[in-house]
C-alpha cells in the first residue's frame, strides 16, 4: 500500500499504520477526551514536530517509534507509563464509540483512539525495558 491508500490513517512505523475506521454520520456522538488525556500531553506534545495539530491535525505527530523514543528523553516514563493505563481505562469508560480531541484536531471511532494508546503504551514501556 502507498501512503496515499493510508490518507486517514495513523503512521506508527515506516510501514505500520492505525487503519482510520469511518465514522461518516456519527460525529454528533463524539466525545471529547482531551481531559482523560491528562497525564499524556507532556508526551503528546512533543510529538507535534511535522506540523501544527491545529492545521494538520494527527498528521502534525511523529507516532513512530523513533519519534516517541526521542520526545521520551526528558521525560519521567514510569509516570507516562500509569498515564498511559489510567488513559486506556477511561476511554474505554466512554459512553460512546466516537471521540474527539480538540487539541488533537482530530475525530475517531474509539477502537483508532485505544490502538493508539496501546502503541504509545508499549512504545513506552519498550524504552523503560532498554533502559533508555
Amino acid at each position: 500500500m502507498t501512503e496515499r491508500d493510508h490518507r486517514y490513517a495513523i503512521q506508527i512505523a515506516d510501514d505500520a499504520w492505525i487503519e482510520c475506521i469511518d465514522i461518516a454520520g456519527r460525529y454528533e456522538q463524539a466525545i471529547d477526551i482531551d481531559a482523560l488525556l491528562d497525564g499524556l500531553w507532556p508526551l503528546i506534545c512533543r510529538l507535534e514536530t511535522h506540523c501544527d495539530a491545529a492545521c494538520c491535525g494527527m498528521d502534525a505527530y511523529d507516532f513512530t517509534r523513533d519519534g516517541v523514543a526521542t520526545a521520551l528523553l526528558e521525560l519521567n516514563r514510569a509516570q507516562l507509563h500509569a498515564a498511559c493505563l489510567a488513559a486506556k481505562v477511561a476511554v474505554t469508560a466512554v459512553a460512546s464509540d466516537v471521540l474527539t480531541s480538540a487539541t488533537m484536531n482530530h475525530f475517531a471511532d474509539k477502537r483508532v483512539f485505544l490502538q493508539l494508546l496501546e502503541h504509545l503504551d508499549a512504545c513506552i514501556v519498550g524504552q523503560e525495558r532498554a533502559g533508555a
